[in-house]
């Protein structure tokens, strides 16, 4: 699991007409829909094969993922799911290895030449290799185009050939989900291009950004990855970045203080928008090169021919970061066994129980996913580019990072709250006596931080389950057990498969989305986003 890369892909509208069945009636439809146990030695083995030292944190365009990627294939055969790829049970996914280069890039601002790095990053584009612009610049607060949450920030301004100035972070009423979203770079860019602004500068103050810019400047000139489907800010000529020192610059040439509008809003204040009145020009090189790497598709037909168009789709990612330590007398490998060995499987086991029991109405097409950890990619092109088997979608589940190391009363349902997914997962989760539990993490923006977020942009409800904070191990209180791994073996060597992971808690976890998926895909009405749902419109 990571952050995502600034692109953005429009999001279709689904109508949400049906009423929400109550808790009481979904949990009727699950107990009644029952499934085969999934088994914790049968979690343990698929962990132990894919977090082994032989696959070499499976990162994406290597050997270690392709070897990951023929092992799923051999088990959805297995199982017995039908191809679902556009190769057979492979996806192809066309990856750029990009980066930008920071000393060929230059920013002009009142005549004066910025130092890269210091003054000012770039971002690589995903089709420009030379990039040049000089504009108007216009400051648009923080650069939301929602007015239906009365937020409406381009309102009155013209920035059409124009470079947006834009200030990270939210207004601080927002919800934790829709505050992601829309903190998301790649939709202030997108808002941006919709508006018909030709680049962005991004202000990064602390307060309102996760990232400075102090943080975020010293890896501006290394790689990235990105895919046709994820950028959708290349509709922006350019993207930078500038330190808090340069936008005091820029805001005081305006007759306006930076600090005194950080601050008020971080206080609660909407910042209003203006226009600069001076030309800024900002050049950018990038370099690229191509890697494919390929998703993995499996299809488990369902018995209603009059549902076969509406397949719920199952998605966990397969990749993780790979040798991820320079020194030679340490260790070197990122083996992901949380991230995301666990979610990839408890997919494979969730097939195959669901394989062996009486057939669901919908069909179910299961991805192991590519390029999550650069960006979201895998999940981003198949959403955007479905195979034939995904015609109609009308549902996605997705499994990323179960934290398994601790025993769980609660899990964290990500969307749940916007769709007709909610009452099933919250019935799925007291089947198995847990709760559903409201985010804990909001400052973490875990929304946008998993595939399934690829799927809510192109207007598919979808659900995204994680393990709660909530234990009958009084060590475990306060969220402890999650906390501690987040800041310690997350994305680190120590993520291993004999670092305390419990493989009954991974059964268990399993069974709670069995459930889940099964009843989607055996429910009368089809899946829709809640009518006041701010995803819906």
């Amino acid at each position: 699991m990571r952050s995502i890369l600034a692109a953005a892909a429009s999001a279709l509208v689904l109508s949400a007409c049906a009423t929400v069945p109550s808790t009481e009636q979904t949990q009727t439809q699950v107990q009644e829909n029952a499934a085969p146990v999934v088994a914790a030695s049968s979690i343990e083995a698929h962990i132990r094969f894919l977090a082994d030292d032989l696959l070499e944190g499976r990162e994406a365009g290597e050997r270690g993922y392709d070897i990951a990627a023929a092992y799923m294939e051999s088990q959805f055969r297995l199982i017995g799911l039908e191809a679902g790829g556009m190769d057979g049970y492979r996806a192809p996914v066309p990856l750029q290895v990009m980066s930008a280069n920071q000393d060929e890039a230059s920013f002009v601002l009142n005549g004066d030449n910025l130092t890269p790095g210091e003054d000012f990053v770039v971002s690589a584009h995903a089709v420009l290799d030379d990039a040049q612009v000089e504009a108007e610049a216009v400051f648009v607060g923080f650069g939301l185009d929602a007015p239906q949450l009365g937020h409406d920030d381009y309102e009155g301004l013209d920035v059409e050939g124009k470079i947006v100035v834009v200030l990270m972070g939210t207004p601080g009423e927002l919800p934790s989900d829709i505050s992601a979203h829309l903190n998301s770079s790649r939709t202030k860019a997108q808002y941006a291009a919709d508006n018909g602004a030709i680049g962005m500068i991004a202000l990064m103050p602390e307060g309102l950004s996760r990232f400075t810019f102090e943080r975020m400047a010293p890896y501006a000139a290394g790689e990235s990855m990105t895919t046709e489907a994820a950028s959708a800010a290349s509709e922006l000529q350019v993207r930078a970045a500038v330190s808090d020192a340069i936008a005091t610059r820029l805001f005081e040439s305006a007759g306006h203080d930076y600090a005194a509008m950080v601050e008020a809003a971080i206080n609660g204040e909407t910042p209003e928008g203006f226009a600069f009145n001076q030309t800024v020009t900002i050049s950018a090189k990038t370099e690229r090169e191509m890697v494919y790497s390929d998703n993995v598709v499996g299809v488990l037909p369902g018995s209603d021919p009059e549902l076969a168009d509406e397949p719920v789709i199952v998605t966990a990612h397969l990749d993780h970061i790979g040798i991820c330590r320079l020194e030679e007398d340490v260790d070197r490998i990122c083996n992901g066994a949380l991230d995301n060995a666990s979610g990839s499987a408890i997919m494979i086991e969730t097939a195959r129980a669901m394989a062996e029991m009486e057939r669901q109405r919908r069909p179910v097409v299961f991805i192991g996913l590519t390029a999550e950890e650069k960006g979201l990619l895998g999940s981003a092109h198949i959403a955007a580019n479905i195979t034939p088997a995904m015609e109609g979608m009308v549902a996605n589940v997705n499994l990323d990072m179960p934290v398994i190391r601790y025993e769980f009363n609660d899990l964290i349902a990500f969307g749940a709250e916007h769709s007709s997914l909610g009452p099933i997962a919250e019935a799925a989760a007291q089947s198995a006596g847990a709760s559903i539990s409201p985010d804990p993490l909001p400052q973490q923006a875990l929304f946008v931080r998993s595939d399934h977020y690829n799927f809510v942009r192109q207007g598919v409800p979808s659900v995204f389950l994680m393990t709660g904070f909530s234990s009958p191990n009084p060590d475990d209180d306060e969220g402890q057990g999650f906390l501690n791994f987040l800041g310690g073996d997350y994305h680190a060597p120590g993520d291993e498969t004999d670092a305390g992971v419990m493989f009954d808690q991974g059964a268990k976890f399993a069974n709670i989305n069995l459930a889940i998926i099964n009843a989607i895909a055996n429910a009368e009405e089809t899946p829709h986003w809640n009518e006041d749902s701010f995803f819906a419109q």
